[in-house]
């Protein structure tokens, strides 16, 4: 009786040892890296042919305050009510140059809507992908910087996409 005694022992220690392992600490600004940008064709909600550009980035955000709550209006673009910021550039005369608000026609703030926590660990990681649709789009070679803000105020690093080429619609 006394070896079945001893067999358990390693098992034991193992179950200690992997429950008391530590965490990785991340600091409370959120992290953000650029992963892909891909552009394909599609059909509008009216038949209408519309470029589409999918745009995926991955988060890690310390403390796990990405994401807003919901509110009982939004109007698309307002900066109170978005965490998800993006500045797009295109190309004039060989130099990347920041497009003006009345070039872009559509607002490049968006919403990470509100993730509710899961365990004790607070970090949050993910990946996110944005769509956006050039109906009637002015330039063939565009850029985008972006950033997000976390409930606290955190501002992350500010990623960058490559220059992208957009394709003509067919």
């Amino acid at each position: 009786m006394k070896k079945s005694k001893y067999i358990w022992m390693p098992l034991l220690l193992l179950i200690m040892f992997w429950a008391c392992r530590r965490t990785i600490s991340y600091p409370p600004e959120p992290q953000i890296t650029f992963r892909d940008f891909s552009v394909f064709d599609s059909v509008g909600p009216l038949g209408n042919q519309v470029l589409v550009g999918a745009l995926v980035f991955s988060f890690i955000d310390g403390d796990g305050d990405l994401g807003l709550q919901e509110v009982d209006s939004v109007t698309p673009g307002d900066t109170t009510n978005s965490n998800l910021f993006f500045t797009l550039y295109h190309m004039k005369d060989g130099t990347m140059v920041e497009a003006d608000e009345d070039e872009i026609k559509t607002p490049l703030n968006y919403r990470i809507p509100y993730i509710p926590m899961r365990g004790r660990d607070k970090t949050m990681k993910g990946e996110i992908q944005v769509l956006f649709f050039y109906w009637d789009f002015p330039w063939d070679t565009i850029q985008y910087s972006f950033y997000v803000m976390d409930r606290a105020g955190n501002k992350s690093n500010v990623e960058q996409t490559p220059a992208l080429i957009l394709p003509l619609l067919k």
